[in-house]
């Protein structure tokens, strides 16, 4: 007898209860299956009828797909027809360029895969529904976690296998010999991709192939010779009014017949292998080339990622420009984010009105073309067609820049975008748009302006006519680059910009003395943007982390300037991200900063949450945002203590309390305490730069060098080194600097203070840019200075508090900066005791001995003269555990605690310890469980611990209380989960090291007490 087939219903059903089996929250479940909806905007290519294989549902993490679900009766019974429908759909997925993973649903299990553009039969992974391992799936992806195969060898694999042969065909036609123009390559590459585009979404088909080119049978005969590429670029030209990427001669046919003999025929062949969807058995051409255009199905790339691949080609080929004008693209990713964030909770959001002052290609605006789609949708009830879409396009966006070309991308991008969203895009003369240019989209470079190089541009005070107030969102990634001294005249009008904006607003006394910072240009455009948004209008921007990290004067008050005349919102701080996937090739620290445009009231709050560097989810291009991490920052504090933001974003409220008690201390800036009080010689050492001037250095010659922070651990032997022998350097300092007794700091102290920061030098030594040098030369007790200072380095109270107060330590740089030493707080020699001068003697002794147990000793010392207790210290050493900028430290961080150290157990005693006599008061007795064993720490993402008291202590953990915790997690992104059972408490805590010192055990403690008592009051 044959069962009868599932029915709809049913599939549902089995596959909504295999998702939250495996961890999916219900919530973040989108059914697919339930047709065209607002929320199903970003899976229009997926829906029934539009896939290979009709998919059943996609998990959400962070409001981006995760895991895909497919019921087993979706796909053929025939083995062969089976594993084409497999391919095919893991074709699709992949070429959407997420990180994501497809799973089978079968009986009593699910097959999991991750989505990729490659496919093997031996990548699926089986998760049997029930156990624990399954019930931890997704939580272990949303974090970056998987065991099985197939991975794709790159996160971003999608955008860098396209980039890689879009850059590949560029440099066959444009070798010398071809003698082909490097724009038109740009324009041929473009034109092609965009054609590409439009057969595989099906809006161009074969019938109509003939309309575009009259002698082509296929798309792929669009390019394959002269007759046919010319007829195709008229066709491209005229459906898009002329506003598309530009070719010598229009395109012409004679051109193109040129071109072909120029290059042998090999810009047809080039060409055509772009629109190629299907590879031919046997291709000598895709062979000989080592290429595959036929690996990505267009029907599913997204458009944002598609003009971002080519922007970054662009980019790539006219590097030199772009460096000039700070032209960095913005990864889609940060881009979603910061638009989501800027629509979330606002007023008629189908209805805003959206400016991006530097557009660049239109990331951000093809961003909000979709959101404001989806508002749209929403509040009409039904799906926008394309006189609605291009009513969104034409009355909603706009975009400013001063490059024609990036203008011309952002066209095309838009484009793409209104096509993508159309639901009947065909017939292709539908496909028709007004022009873009001086509607939508405006450059902003002048005619009197040098065409190349930064210009006033979008910020000239002239593009504020009929733009004032006209905007209900900006958002920008605005340029970071400092303008060089050809480009002073333009850095000049950055103050008065400034100054305008703030006078306008009665911020008098800002407005008189406000500086824009180091001639950079991203504050302006904030300032520009107080004036095109309405008032209580929002504005979202990218920036360079140093707008909340500077120290100086200038810089403090700049920050003063922008957050009174705005009220900011909140701030994503992702200094801790550069250098990671997250924004390749990013080496600044950044940060998303959001705001309402008027004025800020007193008593602000702003909304600061840091990600932690995570290595796991960065590696893959993604961030993890705990919600329950974000800190309430009284505005009016970082004024009054502009470290703050700094030691925020690198530590806890402990670790600032520490710095509070540092900077209370009744010492004297390191700097004027020994210049000023003691008359002494402090700075950097020699500079030698071959290509600026040279003056003698004549006072050096002879001198041991020390050249290398490598040479010594804790004391200079001048016999060990060669003599200084150079008659110049460009900065060979004062005699007085090199003067003994001295002390050596160096500038990269590394992890490891075993290996010494700092060297004491008992002779005159010439020493190099590396270091920064003290000397003690001129006065009595300059020796026990020296010594007093050299032990000073090596504690680490120095270290946590450089961490926590430089501008640039753990956030730009990995070393020490004059600055951050001059500013340090050192107790006055005059002000310790005799038996304190005695035990400094007896340390320094102990130092240059190198025994290595001193450090204790020495760090103990200076507790006592700073104040601090052990809990501080035991905050310090957490601290610097995980949160110096090193590989191996943030390695650590990111690793599970270990067993053998019992770092689980000493947290879980250090939460009862501190939680116990709380609740004596209360008359109860407590009792703080480790529930996760520890050789499941490996598979789960999150340990639990329960806290019962009286007569719950003996019962035994309940299973169902790891996927409710998970479940949080997976909606909050949360390190500690605090689950409120009926009469205990579960706490789910990241097996990241970072969560489990003891410092964080106290705070888990202390928000246990202030929030979380409920359950024990029943």
């Amino acid at each position: 007898m044959v069962s009868a087939a599932p029915t709809v219903t049913t599939v549902a059903k089995v596959v909504q209860k295999a998702a939250v089996a495996c961890g999916v929250p219900k919530e973040n479940l989108r059914l697919l299956q339930n047709g065209e909806s607002p929320e199903l905007a970003d899976y229009l290519d997926l829906l029934p009828g539009k896939s290979a294989v009709a998919l059943d549902a996609v998990g959400e993490c962070r409001g981006k797909p995760l895991l895909y679900f497919v019921h087993r009766d979706r796909l053929s019974a025939n083995a062969a027809q089976h594993a084409h429908e497999l391919r095919s759909l893991r074709r699709e997925l992949g070429s959407r360029g997420e990180r994501a993973y497809l799973a089978i649903v079968e009986p009593g299990l699910v097959r999991v895969v991750p989505v990729s553009l490659k496919s093997r039969k031996d990548d699926w992974k089986p998760y049997r529904l029930g156990e624990d391992e399954t019930s931890a799936l997704f939580s272990r992806l949303s974090l970056g976690h998987y065991e099985g195969e197939g991975e794709p060898e790159k996160a971003d694999y999608v955008f860098v296998a396209m980039f890689g042969l879009l850059d590949h065909v560029a440099r066959k036609l444009a070798e010398n010999d071809h003698q082909l123009d490097r724009s038109d390559v740009l324009s041929l590459v473009g034109r092609a991709l965009f054609l590409r585009f439009l057969g595989d979404r099906g809006v161009v088909t074969e019938k109509h192939i003939q309309k575009i080119s009259p002698y082509a049978k296929c798309l792929e005969d669009c390019f394959r010779d002269a007759p046919n590429s010319a007829h195709t670029c008229a066709w491209l030209d005229d459906t898009f009014n002329g506003d598309f990427l530009p070719l010598t001669q229009k395109g012409s046919r004679a051109w193109f017949q040129t071109t072909g003999k120029q290059t042998g025929g090999e810009i047809f062949k080039h060409l055509s292998a772009i629109l190629r969807s299907e590879e031919p058995a046997g291709d000598a051409y895709q062979a000989r080339l080592g290429m595959d255009w036929s690996q990505f199905d267009f029907a599913h790339v997204p458009v944002g990622l598609l003009s971002q691949v080519y922007e970054e080609f662009c980019w790539r080929w006219d590097h030199e420009d772009a460096k000039a004008t700070s032209v960095f693209y913005t990864p889609r990713g940060i881009a979603s984010y910061v638009v989501e964030e800027a629509f979330d909770g606002m007023r008629n959001p189908d209805q805003a009105r959206v400016l991006d002052p530097a557009c660049g290609a239109g990331v951000f605006l093809v961003l909000a073309f979709r959101r404001l789609y989806k508002e749209r949708w929403d509040r009409i009830g039904q799906r926008p067609g394309t006189k609605e879409i291009r009513a969104i396009l034409e009355q909603q966006l706009c975009g400013f820049d001063i490059s024609e070309s990036a203008l011309r991308l952002a066209a095309l991008s838009l484009y793409l975008t209104a096509i993508e969203l159309d639901p009947k895009p065909t017939p292709p003369h539908k496909l028709r748009f007004n022009d873009l240019q001086g509607r939508v989209l405006f450059n902003r470079r002048t005619p009197e302006d040098p065409t190349k190089g930064a210009v006033l541009g979008s910020l000239d005070a002239g593009n504020l006519k009929g733009n004032r107030g006209k905007f209900q969102l900006v958002l920008c990634n605005p340029p970071w680059t400092s303008l060089g001294e050809k480009e002073k005249p333009v850095a000049a009008k950055f103050h008065e910009i400034g100054r305008e904006v703030l006078r306008e607003r009665k911020l008098l006394e800002l407005g008189d003395t406000y500086e824009n910072p180091d001639s950079v240009p991203d504050l302006p455009f904030i300032w520009r943007a107080m004036q095109w948004c309405e008032r209580g209008g929002r504005m979202a921007f990218v920036l360079p982390a140093r707008l909340l990290f500077k120290q100086g004067d200038i810089g403090q008050r700049a920050r003063e300037a922008i957050f009174r005349a705005a009220t900011v919102t909140g701030m994503l701080n992702c200094s801790n991200l550069s250098d990671t996937k997250v924004w390749p090739k990013m080496q600044q620290p950044f940060l998303l900063f959001f705001a309402q445009n008027r004025p800020s009231k007193p008593g602000h709050e702003i909304r600061f949450v840091t990600p932690h560097r995570d290595e796991a989810l960065n590696e893959r291009g993604e961030i993890r945002i705990d919600v329950k991490s974000i800190e309430l920052v009284s505005q009016e504090q970082t004024f009054e203590e502009p470290w703050l933001w700094k030691a925020l974003a690198i530590g806890t409220a402990l670790d600032v309390e520490v710095v509070r008690k540092v900077k209370a201390c009744g010492g004297r800036p390191l700097e004027k305490y020994w210049t000023e009080d003691l008359g002494l010689r402090f700075g950097n050492g020699y500079q030698i730069k071959a290509n600026q001037k040279q003056v003698s250095a004549a006072h050096l010659h002879g001198l041991p060098d020390v050249s290398d922070t490598k040479l010594f651990s804790f004391s200079v032997d001048g016999e060990a080194l060669a003599r200084f022998k150079r008659a110049t350097a460009c900065f060979p300092r004062e005699p007085e600097l090199y003067v003994a007794p001295l002390v050596l700091v160096k500038e990269a102290p590394g992890v490891d203070r075993t290996q010494g920061r700092a060297w004491i030098a008992n002779e005159d030594v010439a020493f190099n840019q590396s270091f920064h040098g003290f000397s003690g030369a001129g006065n009595k007790a300059g020796a026990l200075l020296t010594s007093y200072l050299h032990l000073l380095v090596h504690t680490d109270i120095w270290m946590h508090y450089a961490l926590h107060t430089s501008p640039k330590l753990g956030a730009e740089r990995r070393v020490i900066y004059k600055e951050d030493l001059e500013e340090f707080l050192i107790i006055p020699w005059a002000n310790l005791t005799t038996a304190q001068k005695k035990t400094v003697q007896q340390l320094s002794n102990r130092l240059l001995a190198e025994e290595l147990d001193v450090f204790a000793d020495i760090d103990a010392f200076f507790a006592g003269l700073y104040g601090l207790s052990s809990r501080d210290m035991e905050v310090i050493r957490d601290t610097l555990s995980v949160e110096l900028p090193y590989g191996a430290v943030r390695k650590r961080a990111c690793l599970p605690p270990r067993e053998k150290d019992k770092e689980r157990e000493k947290f879980r005693a250090r939460v009862e310890t501190v939680l116990r006599p709380f609740f004596k008061r209360l008359g109860k007795e407590i009792s703080v469980t480790l529930e996760t064993p520890a050789s499941a720490v490996a598979a789960t993402p999150y340990s639990i611990l329960t806290i019962r008291v009286d007569a719950e202590l003996g019962l035994e953990f309940d299973a169902e209380i790891l996927p409710e915790v998970l479940a949080i997690a997976n909606q909050t992104g949360a390190s500690m989960v605090y689950h409120e059972l009926p009469s205990a408490l579960a706490v789910g805590v990241l097996n990241q090291y970072r969560y489990w010192t003891p410092s964080r055990a106290r705070l888990c403690a202390a928000e246990i007490l202030r929030q979380h008592m409920a359950p024990f009051e029943r």
